[in-house]
């Protein structure tokens, strides 16, 4: 039974005037849902093209992909503590082979996933939607920039969200049918999806438990028996999956370290008020991310209550929450199948298994926007159906995604905020400005992604990667002290080219601010021993560009005073 129907008999209006009024305004909606389609796959086929530089967190993923076979994807860890389902490791694997070593093939599957999703959510957002919900639905899922973001990232998270979509789209396909074949096929889709997806488990078995507890409630004996056949299916493939893959690299001392200092992980249970406010800013936070409503989140106000306005997002949580009202008043069962998973993501992240952080959260997004444009849908329904103001809310309420997006368009400096790197283009860089004899010294905060760079771009220069000596250093007169073979390396070339990144200070396994020391001002980062390398002679070229910093130092010209020396 569809809870919510997407269109209204013709023959239940009033005359033929009513009936081309309907088929009119449904057209009209159509047209803006196409619209808005159109623009979200512009614009991630946009920042595709755009090519910007890897950031870390793909340099990290993609040292695997492009060194490992698939066979060693399957069985092997990956790079610095990486971690990726085998299914989206096998497809990037697939691309770099066709593609070659490059970033547009490292992010290709990210890419399709995040186009395929706006076609997948369509019938969705039709089933459960009227057309004003589904325009509201389409809208924030083509235009939110986070959505936006990780459809061009060389990472799996959009793969998550379509597969949210996906296992919502198999709801709608053949949680009415009854035949041995249908459930069987619902099995199927679901098992595989598990090897494509680690959060697909929540939305499975939030789904699978929604389900079998609304028939238990109601006595539907006959109805249960037969959704264990898929369910039962679903939980043959996670077992399987767990045991051979995901059991491996399930447990890592050091992220749970990571995302316990990010406060990923729900007070569980909670005992203090501290406690409390995880819950708000965890829930209001999921406007922002993965949603994209929040208005100007990314304006500082000195007001702190206009801050705390504009990270509340207090229009799209208000529709939210009718709109979970709303399910709960049509159909138990299907709010049961949505907020199921949110829940299990939370008790996993109180039993500090999954964190409920920022882009791990992503697969949510199908399910929320349901909420948000459910809500929207019914207050409008509140004002006179004439009069064209009534959509001002969900204008309201897209402005924030759709100005975002714009501007990252116009200034795609913008997009991905910190997660804006420029590794890349200083390394052409110096590649462009290097002369035979030239030293170049890598710092050791930079080395991932000269590494990576080196293998995949036509680097005619061999650098020489910089000690990490903090945790064996006392202080940072120690520190330096240690770097003397690194610094006597580099005196014997006439230039060096010192290359650090400004904003990485940690490396995988590392504590956070530890040791002490060298996250005081001027040492961290690379700061004392760029100070310490430039005294040896003189600066004469400098690029600072995002989160890069380069120079190039004539060892040859000595400069500053005798005491400098």
């Amino acid at each position: 039974m569809q809870m919510i129907p997407t269109r209204v008999v013709p023959s239940q209006l009033e005359g033929n005037s009513a009936s081309l009024q309907y088929r009119d305004e449904n057209r009209v909606w159509n047209v803006i849902v196409w619209a808005l389609i159109i623009t979200g796959i512009f614009l991630r086929l946009f920042h595709y093209f755009d090519n910007r530089s890897f950031w870390i967190d793909e340099v990290y993923l993609s040292s695997s992909l492009i060194r490992m076979g698939f066979t060693d994807l399957m069985t092997l860890p990956l790079d610095y503590e990486q971690k990726a389902p085998i299914g989206f490791l096998w497809l990037s694997k697939v691309s770099v082979l066709f593609f070659g070593k490059n970033e547009m093939a490292l992010r290709l599957v990210p890419l399709v996933s995040g186009i395929l999703l706006l076609f997948v959510f369509l019938p969705v957002a039709r089933y459960f939607l009227r057309p004003l919900g589904v325009v509201v639905a389409i809208g924030i899922m083509a235009l939110a920039p986070p959505l936006v973001y990780h459809a061009v990232e060389a990472k799996q998270y959009a793969t998550e969200v379509l597969t949210t979509a996906v296992i919502l789209w198999l709801y709608v396909r053949y949680n009415q049918q009854s035949s041995l074949r249908s459930l069987v096929l619902w099995g199927i889709w679901g098992s595989i999806i598990l090897w494509f997806s680690y959060s697909s488990i929540f939305v499975l078995a939030g789904m699978a438990f929604g389900i079998c507890l609304s028939y238990v409630v109601r006595k539907k004996w006959a109805l249960l028996f037969r959704v264990l056949v898929p369910f039962s299916m679903w939980m043959l493939s996670f077992v399987v999956n767990y045991y051979f893959f995901t059991y491996k690299h399930a447990h890592s001392e050091w992220l749970v370290y990571f995302f316990q200092h990010m406060k990923s992980f729900m007070p569980f249970p909670p005992d203090s008020l501290s406690d409390l406010k995880w819950f708000a800013r965890a829930i209001g936070s999921l406007q922002q991310y993965p949603l994209g409503l929040s208005y100007f989140s990314d304006v500082k106000f000195d007001n702190r209550l206009w801050h705390v306005i504009v990270r509340i997002s207090p229009l799209s949580n208000l529709l939210m929450v009718i709109g979970i009202y709303l399910f709960f008043r049509k159909d138990k069962k299907v709010l049961m199948v949505l907020t199921f998973p949110l829940l299990l993501a939370l008790l996993a992240s109180g039993l500090k298994m999954y964190p409920f952080y920022d882009r791990l959260i992503l697969f949510l997004a199908p399910l929320l926007v349901l909420f948000v444009a459910l809500g929207c849908e019914r207050v409008v329904s509140f004002f006179p159906s004439r009069a064209s103001w009534r959509y001002v809310i969900p204008a309201l309420l897209l402005v924030s995604p759709l100005a975002s997006s714009a501007k990252q368009v116009i200034h795609t400096d913008d997009f991905g905020g910190y997660k804006k790197a420029a590794y890349r283009e200083a390394l052409l860089y110096i590649n462009d400005h290097y002369q035979e004899g030239d030293a170049v010294y890598v710092y050791w905060n930079f080395m991932y992604a000269y590494r990576f760079y080196k293998q995949v771009s036509d680097l005619k220069f061999n650098a020489i990667v910089g000690s990490d000596a903090r945790k064996a250093s006392r202080n940072a007169d120690d520190y330096v002290r240690k770097l003397a073979p690194d610094f006597e390396t580099i005196t014997k070339s006439r230039r060096v080219w010192v290359i650090r990144d400004n904003h990485k200070n940690i490396a995988i396994g590392d504590f956070i601010n530890k040791p002490d020391w060298y996250y005081e001002d001027g040492v961290r980062a690379g700061s004392l021993i760029h100070q310490k390398i430039s005294a040896m002679g003189k600066e004469i070229d400098t690029l600072h560009i995002n989160n890069v910093n380069v120079s190039l130092i004539d060892l040859s010209a000595k400069s500053g005073t005798e005491e400098d020396k």
